[in-house]
């Protein structure tokens, strides 16, 4: 039992003093050799253990920054997105205004096209008994200047000039200027054949004035007294060209209501 018993010791003793000798000899020789196999197996072990760490860490954060930048870009998505739908409205809001200025200025056209501004003044003249009558028409861009003259029987002849607005200045025109050129001799026609219908009244009414008239004469535009009114009127009058006893039949004239002749006139 002893004999064993030493034994166990014994083997308990030499495993104690074999693994102290083999950490004193594995001390003293790394101490000696410092860059053994063994030692730079253990560094080697080291650091890829560092750089799996390392490499770990750089997946997470590489992970992260993913998912940032794609929270970002859908970010970025929604902003555009709804850019996009704020610039549809802006476009659909100028659209909508732009429409609601057009048919506005269109009304306010459509209303103002006919009327007509009138400035009436009388003239006297020292030594005249009767005055001379100045009447000022404005109608869109056009001025027209009617002069009425008298005689020395009181009775008025009148004239009128033309004008039109351009920039800050009023320059002279024709009759003919204020149409269309396509459209003139239409509204010729359509003015002779109203005169035509006046000169055949006043030649059973006034047979002695027109007995030398067997027909009546078309005249042309430019050969017309053009006049306007306050009533949005306007009226064309022309000279029969009789004597003076026949002063009072000697003009006819025509007039319609400015809207009647839109389609006539330059836009």
């Amino acid at each position: 039992m002893k004999f064993i018993l030493s034994i166990v010791v014994s083997l308990v003793i030499g495993n104690v003093f074999s693994q102290n000798f083999k950490h004193f000899y594995r001390e003293n020789y790394n101490k000696l050799f410092p860059n053994n196999k063994t030692i730079q197996i253990e560094k080697l072990s080291q650091q890829n253990d560092s750089l799996k760490r390392l490499s770990d860490s750089l997946k997470r954060e590489q992970s992260v920054a993913l998912e940032k930048i794609n929270s970002l870009k859908r970010d970025v998505i929604d902003l555009k997105t709804e850019l996009h739908a704020e610039q549809e409205k802006v476009k659909a809001a100028n659209s909508s205004s732009t429409s609601e200025v057009v048919i506005l200025r269109d009304s306010i056209a459509r209303l103002t096209f006919p009327l007509v501004q009138v400035r009436e003044e009388l003239v006297t003249k020292k030594g005249v008994q009767d005055p001379t009558l100045l009447n000022t028409f404005n109608w869109r861009m056009y001025q027209l200047v009617e002069t009425g003259t008298p005689d020395y029987k009181g009775r008025y002849t009148w004239t009128t000039e033309l004008f039109k607005q351009v920039g800050d200045t009023l320059v002279k025109i024709k009759n003919v200027d204020l149409f269309k050129a396509e459209k003139i001799a239409d509204l010729e026609k359509l003015i002779n054949d109203r005169l035509e219908e006046d000169f055949k009244a006043m030649k059973i009414s006034d047979a002695e004035c027109f007995q030398g008239r067997r027909y009546y004469k078309a005249v042309k535009l430019t050969d017309m007294r053009i006049s306007l009114s306050d009533h949005s009127e306007i009226t064309f009058e022309i000279l029969h060209g009789l004597s003076v006893a026949c002063f009072a039949v000697n003009a006819s004239s025509t007039t319609f209501k400015i809207e009647e002749l839109k389609a006539f006139f330059v836009e």
